[in-house]
């Protein structure tokens, strides 16, 4: 026996809380427009919200059948109707991305653990304390999936890569060797890089790292044509806090916030709120030059392309990917069902040998008892893609940076 001090051996193990190098509430973009109000609920395991749609398969359609800005013919008296042709019809087919994952638990391993929290001469019995963790864990994968997918939306930058059996959802086409595919969002070449959005040239003609960009002017004009397009009128901004910097810094922005131009006070820092009326934890700003317009400056990140976070494990060949990237604007209407929605499909699952097929929608957490070895997967699943209705109501432009 190795000769350790009475001391050593018998010194209690404190454990004082478990923490996460990670702050928690991740997920801003996707529970602002509705997609993911709660980061997670334990109860339903759902991530429904104000604007998600539930489907009984995989696959859907939703039918255009557009509103009219036209004028009426005036015809003199004594002449019949002017002809005029039917409103068209149209449809667009959308099917859902698949996700699919999970973690296999040993019973010789599960029966030989102490809770995460407390004595630790007590057993963790069955490992239950560690399975409610690890299910967790699965839940914020599938939130920041739903993040992902809002963002490759937002972008029209959502990829799929191929790696084996896997496809791995990517921002950005996968370079060579890799490949892939796009899911498309059909939003306008013009609604993208420096907005050209009338086809009449670019609004966004001098990068805002300048102060003598046109600050309001630029909005303001954006505004007009993008009412113009689609009639939704655009009240949200969302940019990264590199460029807010930029905003504040501007002489347009400046000048309209009256003659003390005093920076933090061109602006009024309001409460962040998500769809369902829940604060989160960051703010947004009202330019007193536009008060109409809310912007939301987003620093948060999502990692593709591995299972470990980068930050903790440099050997994960993970990328980090910015909610809003640099030099970048995202532009949207108020979140509302008329003109984004996310549709939560449905697949037929057996929990387990033996049992009966059932129908669930969206994602889903379910565990397998498996034999030889003994064990217990803890299995998710999701069907998910975002419905973007009128691509015309967005923007995703390059602001800076040339």
């Amino acid at each position: 026996m190795a000769n350790v001090s009475l001391h050593t051996l018998l010194t209690p193990q404190v454990i004082l809380k478990t923490v996460s190098r990670i702050r928690k509430n991740q997920g801003r973009l996707g529970k602002w427009v509705g997609f993911q109000p709660k980061r997670f609920d334990p109860d339903n395991v759902s991530v429904s919200g104000p604007n998600t749609r539930q489907g009984d398969t995989r696959f859907a359609s939703f039918r255009l059948d557009d509103v009219t800005r036209v004028v009426a013919k005036g015809r003199a008296p004594g002449n019949g109707p002017a002809p005029v042709p039917p409103n068209p019809v149209g449809e667009v087919r959308v099917s859902c991305a698949r996700f699919h994952e999970k973690v296999r638990l040993l019973g010789e391993f599960l029966g030989n653990l102490s809770p995460i929290i407390g004595p630790n001469s007590q057993i963790d019995t069955g490992g239950q304390n560690y399975i409610a963790r690890q299910v967790l864990h699965l839940a914020e994968k599938y939130n920041n999936t739903v993040e992902l997918l809002t963002c490759g939306m937002f972008q029209d930058n959502l990829y799929f890569q191929f790696d084996g059996d896997n496809l791995l959802p990517v921002l950005g086409a996968p370079s060579s060797p890799d490949l892939g595919f796009q899911i498309p969002f059909q939003v306008p070449a013009g609604n993208k890089n420096q907005l050209d959005l009338l086809g009449t040239g670019s609004i966004i003609q001098l990068g805002w790292q300048n102060v003598g960009a046109l600050l309001i002017k630029n909005p303001l004009s954006i505004q007009a044509a993008m009412t113009q397009l689609s009639g939704h009128q655009p009240k949200h901004s969302w940019i990264n806090s590199l460029l807010w910097y930029n905003v504040l810094m501007n002489s347009e922005v400046r000048n309209t916030a009256g003659s003390s131009n005093v920076a933090f006070a061109q602006y009024d820092k309001i409460t962040e709120k998500a769809m369902d009326g829940e604060t989160q934890p960051e703010f947004a700003a009202q330019l007193r030059g536009i008060p109409w317009v809310t912007w939301h400056i987003a620093d948060d990140v999502v990692v593709t392309g591995t299972d470990l976070d980068p930050t903790w494990s440099a050997s994960s060949g993970g990328t980090f990917k910015k909610v809003c990237p640099d030099n970048t604007m995202l532009i949207t209407p108020e979140p509302s069902s008329d003109w984004v929605e996310l549709y939560l499909g449905s697949e037929y699952i057996s929990e387990n040998a033996g049992q009966p097929l059932q129908k669930k929608n969206g994602y889903t957490f379910w565990k397998e008892w498996v034999t030889q070895p003994s064990c217990i997967e803890l299995i998710a699943l999701m069907n998910a893609i975002p419905l973007l209705y009128v691509p015309k109501a967005i923007a995703f432009a390059t602001v800076a940076g040339f």
